[in-house]
């Protein structure tokens, strides 16, 4: 049979006095870990209890976490994390699938836009030129009509009226 192993400290906590027994952290074949500092252990020396005072006036960082928990415990994703990661993957495919779907209508509308304002700026310039055209022509007119009048070579006919 095997010998017993000796009973574990609990993290964090100290003898309060010399009638308590001290345990020793032990592991199988290792000495025990010297100068280690245990989680609200007492200080031994005044330099630790100023050390300690110092770091509390430090501003505290938030620990860091793993990203994937099955990192830390050692094994392979869980279950609700396929789940998640399904389920993630399902709807980044429906998001993109729904922005493909409406950028390809926007784009498709704003080509037959493209189109029709295209055909109107046509249209508007065909009309200017037309208007353009006219309006050459009604200045001829009008300076026919007014060599016409000013010339008094031609019988009056008005009066004969």
């Amino acid at each position: 049979m095997a010998a017993p192993r000796p009973p574990r400290v609990v993290p964090g906590e100290a003898s309060e006095s010399d009638s308590e027994p001290e345990l020793l952290v032990e592991t199988a074949g290792e000495a025990p870990g010297a100068g280690l500092k245990v989680p609200g252990e007492a200080s031994e020396t005044e330099e630790e209890e100023e050390e300690e005072e110092e770091e509390e006036q430090r501003p505290k960082t938030p620990p860091v976490l793993a990203e994937e928990p099955a990192a830390v415990w050692g094994g392979g994703p869980s279950l609700l994390q396929q789940r998640l990661r399904e389920g993630t993957g399902r709807l980044r495919g429906a998001v993109g699938s729904a922005l493909r779907q409406s950028y390809g209508s926007a784009a498709r509308s704003l080509g037959g836009l493209g189109g029709a304002l295209g055909r109107a700026q046509v249209t508007a310039a065909a009309a200017a030129h037309c208007l353009r055209l006219a309006r050459r022509d009604l200045r001829a007119v009008a300076d026919t009509i007014d060599i016409v009048t000013a010339c008094h070579l031609l019988p009056d006919i008005r009066g004969q009226l």
